[in-house]
């Protein structure tokens, strides 16, 4: 339409609620109702609140049974005015549950249905076993996978899935905009939101299968990732992990901004100058013995120094420079130089990280040692089986361990640049083991753990994938469970990238899979549940405390934490604490606008609808840092379940996911004492006159406030 008109619709009885964004299994929960009446006579309601699938409790000191499938109220509300009551109810299943009411009078009507999301209490854990089925040599392909759920899961927290899809990339594909679970805040985090797109479109521009959709669904992504990535950028052209607020540009950072831009050119708009720019900081801040310092904040300590001692930065650094073939010849002797540096040191090292890197690096500026050092590279790679990859030493695994099943960011970055730099010697396929080994180690989205593993995995995943692409997949494959029906997928040219998923009972053990036919496909097993438990050996310190505040639905909140020093590591890289608030509870604006100014935390986020804090730190040393926020409810919650705090080094999850057991369950046993101090039973429902308003948190924020001075 030209001229499209603007109607404005008016009703004059209505029905609203308010709803926290989620509340725990076994807790319970008012909901507050409130009923417009914007008529000019007072109106009688009959407010039905309908539960037909049964998927909470009414709870009342009224007799009647709490599994009703219905409850009916009637009330009066006044003409021009509204009114309130409120209904308990107390979740019985996990998800989602629909909330259902009507509101009638002799003039009018309304309904409203609603989600409300009930989780269950502890940390969830997500395991995902995959396995690339390759039958172009093979007739048959078959494996059986263990579903292991330890017995001190959290009740009715299982789920298990298994998904089939006919491309490599093709769960990465599906789920472009949250390929990570982890929050990705900073500068370098940021570019998750960019390079797996541009990742995505040379694959599948290579492969001839890019549609419209994906084409136009990754070009957003990267141009709202661009734009973003501008607001990291200092005023001499570097990039930082917090812009301006860092009291420098980071080499790393800088370095993998060029290198992506560069990349990004021939997808959407980036101005050159900004790439130029860059590479020019990175140039004068290059040493004169040919090395690239990190000058500004250490992050990624395998990465920007740690046992390579400079070398894996040098390496990660010229491969920004050796792939800008535009601006080749103006730098060209600050790539010399750099490979100089690199010929001369790689045999005095003994960090993988390091070396893995510089084979790459040397591999693509056709140096005359790159046959030596990926021979050397090659010779220090784990093999079992028909993978193969390299490691770095981490604490002694144990199922115990929260981040037991999480695979090794740092492991699978190495991996990454072996596969690139095998790639980069040979025509064929002998990058086959690594390959199988990365793809087991993805998450169900199709990442891995956290942003440069993703990154580098991706890059190196798809360009090995492009070499399968060419024979068509026509699989067929039978997934059976022990006492099981058996479910048959096929995967062929009309669904290649079709992501099909199936549920699975939440009791299986035992997942057999048996593939049949020729071409390539992805198999994966996902299955997540939650635990209670903490980690038995952790790398930081947790104190929480909470106390009331000044009035009963205010808490106050002090989180103390540490890095626990070994001779490895005297500090963590970046940092990451999330900390949620009870069920009900909100966290306090003042109290976030005071947490952006200490001066250790650099960024300060929320999530969850206000309902958890994320803190990002350049890193955690020996000094404990104490944090102090606060949260008022906002909805009532009776029966309150502990709430989770926790702290993780971002680029090494040996380091992941760590609590500490004693001072959590001292925070967790406070917030639960809190809430029982600040929300006294009340199992009556209560009827509220309020003065007439459209805008629904108003009116809830003055049923609080009542609740309080009734209370």
């Amino acid at each position: 339409m030209d001229n499209p008109s603007k109607v404005n619709v008016f009703m004059p009885f209505f029905v609203s609620i308010d709803l926290p964004y989620s509340v725990k299994l076994g807790e319970t929960v008012r909901i507050p109702v409130i009923v417009f009446n914007y008529m000019d006579e007072d109106q009688l309601a009959d407010v039905v609140f309908f539960n037909n699938d049964g998927e909470f409790e009414f709870i009342s000191d009224e007799s009647g049974d709490q599994k009703d499938k219905h409850r009916q109220e009637k009330l009066s509300v006044s003409g021009g005015g509204g009114k309130t009551l409120t209904f308990m109810i107390k979740p019985t299943k996990v998800g989602h549950i629909t909330l259902k009411l009507t509101a009638k009078c002799a003039l009018a009507g309304d309904g409203i249905e609603r989600q409300l999301l009930v989780e269950p209490e502890g940390l969830p854990q997500y395991i995902n076993k995959a396995l690339l089925i390759d039958l172009r040599s093979v007739k048959e392909v078959s494996q059986t996978f263990e579903v292991a759920v330890p017995e001190d899961a959290v009740p009715d927290s299982t789920k298990v899935e298994v998904s089939v899809i006919g491309d490599v990339l093709g769960s990465s594909i599906e789920n472009l905009d949250s390929l990570i679970r982890m929050p990705f805040g900073c500068g370098e985090q940021n570019m998750l939101n960019f390079v797996p797109c541009i990742v995505v479109l040379d694959y599948l521009k290579a492969c001839r299968r890019l549609t419209v959709e994906i084409e136009s669904k990754a070009k957003k992504c990267m141009e709202v990732g661009y734009q973003r990535e501008l607001t990291y950028k200092h005023q001499d052209g570097s990039f930082s992990a917090f812009g301006e607020s860092d009291k420098s540009g980071s080499s790393w950072l800088t370095a993998f901004v060029a290198r992506s831009f560069q990349q990004a050119a021939s997808h959407i708009a980036i101005e050159e100058g900004v790439i130029d720019k860059a590479l020019e900081w990175l140039s004068k801040v290059q040493s004169s013995d040919g090395a690239f310092p990190e000058v500004g904040s250490i992050c990624h300590k395998d990465m920007q120094g740690g046992a390579g001692s400079g070398l894996a930065l040098t390496a990660y650094t010229v491969v920004a420079f050796l792939e800008n073939v535009k601006f080749g010849e103006k730098f060209k002797t600050t790539v010399d130089r750099a490979l100089t540096y690199i010929s001369e040191h790689i045999s005095e090292l003994d960090d993988v990280y390091a070396h893995a890197l510089a084979a790459y690096a040397l591999q693509i500026a056709k140096h005359s040692l790159k046959d030596e050092v990926f021979a050397s590279l090659q010779s220090k790679a784990t093999k079992e089986g028909d993978m193969q990859w390299w490691t770095k030493s981490v604490p002694e695994q144990k199922p115990t361990d929260c981040w037991w099943h999480r695979p090794c960011s740092v492991n699978v970055e190495m991996s990454a640049y072996g596969l690139l730099a095998t790639l980069e010697t040979c025509t064929g396929l002998e990058g086959l083991p690594i390959m199988k080994w990365l793809v087991s180690q993805r998450n169900d989205k199709g990442g891995f753990e956290s942003t440069q593993d993703t990154v580098v995995g991706l890059q190196a995943l798809s360009r090995m994938a492009a070499q399968l692409s060419s024979s068509e997949a026509d699989v067929s494959i039978k997934v059976t469970v022990p006492n099981g029906q058996a479910k048959s997928i096929s995967v062929n040219k009309d669904n290649v990238l079709v992501l099909q998923k199936h549920e699975l009972a939440v009791d299986t053990k035992k997942v057999d899979m048996t593939a049949t036919g020729t071409g390539c496909a992805l198999f994966q097993l996902s299955y997540k549940y939650n635990i209670k438990d903490v980690d038995k050996a952790p790398r930081f310190t947790l104190k929480p405390e909470a106390k009331n505040g000044s009035i009963k639905s205010y808490i106050e909140l002090a989180v103390s934490t540490s890095f626990i020093p070994e001779k490895d590591q005297s500090v963590s890289n970046m940092a990451v604490m999330e900390v949620d608030m009870p069920s009900g509870y909100i966290v306090e604006n003042d109290a976030l606008e005071q947490l952006k100014h200490h001066e250790l935390v650099k960024k300060v986020e929320t999530k969850r609808g206000n309902t958890t804090v994320v803190l990002y730190f350049d890193n955690v040393g020996e000094d404990v840092i104490k944090l102090e926020m606060a949260a008022f409810r906002k909805h009532e919650v009776e029966n309150a379940k502990p709430a989770n705090v926790i702290i993780y080094d971002y680029y090494d999850n040996s380091k992941h996911l760590i609590l500490n057991g004693h001072s959590s369950a001292q925070f967790l046993q406070s917030i639960t004492f809190s809430l029982q101090l600040a929300v006294p039973v009340r199992s009556t429902k209560l009827q509220l006159d309020l003065t007439c308003s459209r805008d629904i948190n108003l009116a809830v924020k003055r049923i609080d406030e009542l609740w309080v001075k009734k209370s």
